[in-house]
């Protein structure tokens, strides 16, 4: 299996991934809200969503304060953009090398991209120089020892042909990064953000597609997933939740 980097990764299988999104666009609601509910913007604010992707935490961010606040995408892999809103600012660029100015952004939220990246500081620096004095930084991903983590480099390594090897968050890191990197931390959890879906099937089908795994089937991928993390049936709502979990973390700029 060849492992590759984010942009490797994406360019790859970015199709696929905001193929699955489409279809089934409320089945990480949960995952979304929990960053965004750590934002207080207004007019004026100006957002970076890095890494992008398609979109999915801009989408939210207009949906949540409206179009005062500005939001400029940054993603790597630039098929894995293409279906970005075009009404965004999008750049096609490395993690590290965003080409803007200094203090540029008020705000930047980054949505389970990290875990691509095994050497972060770097992209902490970028941040740093990227938000002005006061600007708030919000991150999350998948937390190192967690079932998410096992699900991802146990389940899906062994069905997508890439390979999956997620480097995955460690108590505190976030944390010791922004404090490293001029920001002032402010909270730091791991969240239950469960997925949601219609019906049972379509967990398998949507996680088929996300993660691209060519090897299982959508019943073996339902099965693989319940015994990796669980699934549970919400009667009351009739739906079905994909146990999932991040860790986030807030901070601000200091100065």
């Amino acid at each position: 299996m060849q492992k590759l980097d984010y942009e490797g990764i994406f360019t790859f299988r970015g199709r696929a991934y905001n193929e699955a999104m489409a279809a089934y666009p409320d089945a990480r609601e949960n995952e979304r809200r929990a960053m965004i509910r750590l934002f207080d913007l207004g007019p004026g604010d100006h957002l970076c969503d890095v890494p992008a992707g398609g979109g999915y935490l801009a989408d939210g961010i207009r949906d949540r304060f409206g179009d005062g606040v500005k939001v400029t995408c940054v993603e790597p892999a630039k098929e894995f953009g293409a279906v970005i809103d075009p009404a965004f600012t999008v750049l096609n660029a490395p993690m590290t090398e965003v080409p803007v100015g200094e203090a540029r952004f008020t705000a930047l939220g980054s949505l389970a991209g990290l875990h691509h990246v095994r050497d972060r500081a770097p992209t902490f620096r970028e941040w740093s120089r990227l938000l002005a004095p006061g600007a708030q930084l919000a991150v999350a991903d998948v937390a190192l020892g967690s079932p998410t983590g096992d699900f991802l480099n146990g389940f899906v390594d062994k069905h997508t042909p890439q390979g999956h090897e997620g480097w995955f968050i460690e108590d505190g890191e976030f944390f010791r990064l922004m404090a490293e990197t001029g920001f002032e931390p402010v909270n730091e959890e791991v969240v239950s953000i469960p997925w949601i879906f219609p019906t049972r099937e379509a967990v398998g089908e949507f996680c088929k597609k996300l993660f691209y795994l060519e090897s299982a089937s959508p019943e073996e991928v339902t099965d693989g997933i319940d015994a990796a993390v669980g699934l549970t049936h919400d009667a009351e709502n009739d739906r079905w939740l994909m146990n999932w979990e991040l860790v986030y973390a807030f901070g601000r700029k200091a100065g």
